[in-house]
């Protein structure tokens, strides 16, 4: 959970907005992530037909199979295929995450 939280519009490519600390039992992926090509605030939505992400590589979307906030790619990415190794930096190592929900709640 962060202290805010925003997307804006289709017209501002449904940019994400974060403000921490984060808090909950995850750890923080998509905001203090201590280097500045996976820190997804301010980042637009990426998906396979529409690439705006920061990564001169390529489109993560289209390499990742799913649309998300990507930087230049992701250390967080609720929409990707899933695999033991993709969440090796979740807080209380062993740990495996079978589902997670994404929820927008309107002041």
């Amino acid at each position: 959970m962060y202290d805010r939280f925003s997307v804006s519009d289709e017209a501002g490519k449904y940019q994400l907005f974060l403000a921490g600390p984060a808090s909950g039992s995850l750890g923080d992926c998509m905001l203090d992530t201590g280097v500045s090509t996976t820190d997804l605030s301010g980042m637009s939505f990426s998906t396979p037909d529409r690439d705006n992400d920061r990564y001169s590589g390529g489109n993560c979307a289209s390499m990742y199979h799913g649309g998300w906030w990507f930087n230049a790619c992701y250390w967080a990415f609720l929409n990707g295929p899933w695999s033991s190794s993709k969440w090796n930096f979740l807080e209380g190592a062993g740990t495996s995450v079978r589902e997670t929900t994404m929820l927008i709640k309107d002041h």
